[in-house]
C-alpha cells in the first residue's frame, strides 16, 4: 500500500509533507527547558551548545542561578546568559514563548502583523512589534555580504505617499505629476538572482535613479553576471558594468528571445500582497526591514518551516544587540533607513 504522505510527482512544495516539519502543536507540548536548549545550540553552535565566554572566548565557565554563566578566568570573570549581547538582550519573555513567536513569524508566507502576534501569544502590541522588528533587522543583515551571480534581474517598486482623491471629479488633480505629490513615496530597488536557491538583494531609495542602480550592481552583483532590466532610463549605465539585456514593457512583457524580468516582478507581487493584505501599510521609516524580510521569505520558499524557524533564530542569536531597537519605547529611535549614496 502506498504511503499517503508520499509527495506526488509535480506537487507544489507548500502542499508536501516536507514543508510542515514543525507544527504549533509540537511547540505547545514542548517544555521551556527544551526551548532553552535550542537557544543554546544555535547561540553556541561551534561547541554544540556548550557555553563559552563572549569576552575572552574560554570554555571554562560554570553555571549560576537563573540560567546564567560565569567565566572562571581570573582576568575576565564575565557573567552572561544565552541571550546576552544578542537581539534578545534584556528579554522578559520565556524561551518557549519567544520560540513560538518566531515560528508564527517564520511560518507566515507574506509576513506577520504585530497585532495578530500579540493576540496569538498573549503579549502587548508593543512587545510583539519590537520582537518582530528585531527579527527583521537581524534578517536584513544578510545583505551585507551578498553577491549575486549567473542571471539577475533588477527593477524598482514605489510604495507610500498615497493621497486620498477629492470627492468630486472636477476637484481632482493628476497625482502622477511631481508637483502634486507629497514626496513621501519611496522606491524599493530589488536585484533577484534567477534559479532555485537564488538570492534577492533589496535597498530603499528615494527615486529609481541611475546612481542607486549603479552602486547596487557594482557592490552586490558579480561582473560575470548577466543583468536583465526594463526600459527605465536609470539602468542605461549598467551596460558599463555587466552584460545588459533589456525588455520594453510598453510593448511586451517578454521579448521574442525570452528576455524578461518576471522573477523580480513576482517578488514585487509578494511585497504588494504583504503591503495590502497583511500590514495594510508599511511604515516608510522601516520600509527597508520589511522588504528585506520579504526577500528572505522569497529566497527560502522551498525550505521547511522547521528550517525557517532555525534560520531566524540563528540569525537573531548571531547579531549584536540592536542599537536602534533596544530601548525603543523609551525614546531610542532609528534613523531613516534610506540609501543616500
Amino acid at each position: 500500500m502506498a504511503n499517503p504522505d508520499d509527495t506526488p510527482k509535480g506537487q507544489h512544495f507548500l502542499l508536501s509533507p516536507e514543508c510542515r516539519t514543525l507544527t504549533v502543536l509540537d511547540l505547545a507540548k514542548m517544555r521551556d527547558t527544551t526551548a532553552y536548549n535550542w537557544f543554546k545550540r544555535l547561540r553556541w553552535h561551534e561547541t554544540e551548545g556548550e557555553p563559552y565566554c563572549p569576552k575572552c572566548g574560554t570554555l571554562r565557565c560554570h553555571t549560576m542561578s537563573r540560567d546564567r554563566f560565569k567565566c572562571t578566568e581570573k582576568t575576565c570573570k564575565a557573567v552572561f546568559s544565552v541571550t546576552s549581547g544578542t537581539v534578545f538582550h534584556a528579554r522578559k519573555l520565556s524561551f518557549k514563548k519567544m520560540l513560538i513567536a518566531i515560528w508564527f513569524s517564520a511560518n507566515s508566507v507574506k509576513g506577520k502583523a504585530a497585532l495578530q502576534l500579540s493576540r496569538e501569544i498573549g503579549v502587548q502590541y508593543k512587545t510583539a512589534w519590537a520582537l518582530l522588528m528585531k527579527l527583521r533587522e537581524a534578517i536584513a543583515w544578510r545583505r551585507e555580504e551578498m553577491v549575486l551571480d549567473g542571471e539577475v534581474e533588477i527593477d524598482g517598486k514605489y510604495a507610500g505617499g498615497h493621497i486620498r482623491p477629492e470627492n468630486k471629479a472636477e476637484d481632482r488633480i493628476d497625482r502622477r505629476l511631481r508637483k502634486y505629490q507629497n514626496m513621501k513615496r519611496l522606491c524599493a530597488l530589488a536585484i533577484r538572482q534567477r534559479g532555485l536557491g537564488g538570492q534577492t538583494f533589496t535597498r530603499i531609495i528615494r527615486d529609481e535613479d541611475s546612481n542607486a542602480a549603479w552602486a547596487a550592481v557594482r557592490d552586490h552583483v558579480s561582473r560575470d553576471a548577466t543583468v536583465f532590466a526594463d526600459e527605465h532610463g536609470s539602468y542605461n549605465d549598467l551596460a558599463g558594468l555587466n552584460e545588459l539585456q533589456r525588455v520594453n514593457h510598453s510593448k511586451a512583457y517578454q521579448t521574442d528571445d525570452g528576455t524578461n524580468t518576471n522573477q523580480v516582478e513576482s517578488f514585487f507581487s509578494r511585497v504588494q500582497r504583504a503591503y495590502v493584505g497583511i500590514h495594510h501599510r508599511f511604515s516608510l521609516k522601516y520600509f527597508d526591514w520589511y522588504v528585506a524580510e520579504l526577500a528572505w521569505r522569497e529566497d527560502c520558499r522551498q525550505v521547511s518551516n522547521r528550517n525557517h524557524t532555525f534560520q531566524v533564530l540563528g540569525k537573531a542569536l548571531s547579531r549584536p544587540t540592536s542599537r536602534y531597537l533596544c530601548g525603543y519605547w523609551q525614546g531610542n529611535k532609528p534613523p531613516d533607513l534610506i540609501w543616500e549614496g
